[in-house]
């Protein structure tokens, strides 16, 4: 069910013994916002801890530090963060938690899945929300949380370079870094700071693209044969379509990445000027209007990246 601001707000404050959840494959906004409202409601007194995510990458292992439950926590009340659609649950969640007490979320394409919903489409990153709950619980930024709201808006904003980026979520940063937040570390960390593997993958990418409708689209398909070959860990594959839309002339982007298990390809689109969420929307995904994501299963590469080529083509010639 659908809720208000104030009503997420007042619920939260008569909790106690609360699990967060973030979303599988979880990014800087999921593991951020989760961070920051854990340690906002420990500030209150309150008992709270994230659930165990198995999707975690070395990169933000110190974000979360300290934060994470042990098999038999007690979970009274559940809330789950930047997650869109309850089947964006880590399997370990989704068998463990049948039902979601409140779920908050920034998607467009937000499920409404929780005993109660509160969605905000216009805030660039769920932790825009996050920082306006904390504020509204009465809660003291300290560093740590300042970290996790930097990192949640600068990660889902590209830092700050994204569309969805407004006035707001500047103000939202500069309170953050005024209360600590070590913005410089984490903008070289997220955006960066490169190993030899992540090199190659850019490389690889620039070199392997298919264009699409004259150069206003671009696709690529990643192979988990090639991934595996450069030893590549999940945060150098991370965030790897961004380089599409940043090639002169193109209005799309998708990376068509084969997961591990190889019985599926993860799509991560880019748009400029263009809804890629109704694009991944056809595919049973979803997401922002400029930065959205689908699952393909039952095929082979060559077959995905088709299916992705055709879904390209048909908007840009819309």
């Amino acid at each position: 069910m659908r809720t208000t601001f104030n009503q997420i707000t007042e619920l939260l404050r008569g909790q106690d013994d609360i699990v967060i959840l973030t979303h599988k494959r979880p990014d800087g906004d999921t593991l951020g916002s989760a961070a920051a409202l854990c340690r906002g409601l420990r500030q209150l007194g309150k008992t709270a801890h994230l659930w165990p995510n198995p999707d975690l990458t070395p990169r933000f292992e110190a974000l979360t530090e300290g934060l994470w439950a042990k098999e038999d926590t007690k979970a009274a009340y559940v809330c789950a963060v930047d997650i869109a659609d309850r089947a964006l649950l880590p399997q370990n969640a989704a068998e463990r938690f049948a039902d979601i007490d409140m779920a908050i979320d920034h998607h467009p394409s937000f499920k409404d899945y929780g005993t109660v919903g509160y969605c905000r489409p216009e805030a660039a990153g769920c932790g825009e929300i996050i920082y306006d709950l904390l504020m509204a619980l009465g809660c003291t930024l300290d560093k740590p949380m300042a970290d996790a709201v930097y990192t949640a808006i600068a990660t889902d904003t590209g830092c700050f370079c994204f569309s969805n980026t407004t006035a707001y979520t500047h103000t939202v940063a500069a309170a953050c870094m005024a209360a600590g937040a070590d913005a410089a570390n984490i903008n070289y960390v997220n955006f960066r700071l490169k190993t030899r593997a992540r090199v190659a993958l850019e490389g690889h990418i620039y070199s392997d693209m298919q264009m699409v409708r004259g150069g206003r689209g671009s696709a690529v398909l990643l192979t988990r044969d090639y991934i595996e070959g450069l030893q590549a860990s999940d945060d150098d594959c991370d965030n790897l379509a961004s380089l599409l839309t940043q090639i002169d002339g193109v209005e799309i982007g998708a990376l068509l990445t084969e997961v591990k298990t190889r019985d599926a390809f993860k799509v991560s689109m880019r748009g400029r000027g263009h809804d890629v969420s109704a694009v991944c929307g056809k595919f049973g995904g979803g997401g922002h209007a400029g930065a959205a994501g689908c699952t393909l299963t039952g095929m082979d590469g060559a077959a995905a990246l088709a299916a992705i080529i055709q879904a390209l083509e048909e908007e840009l010639d819309a």
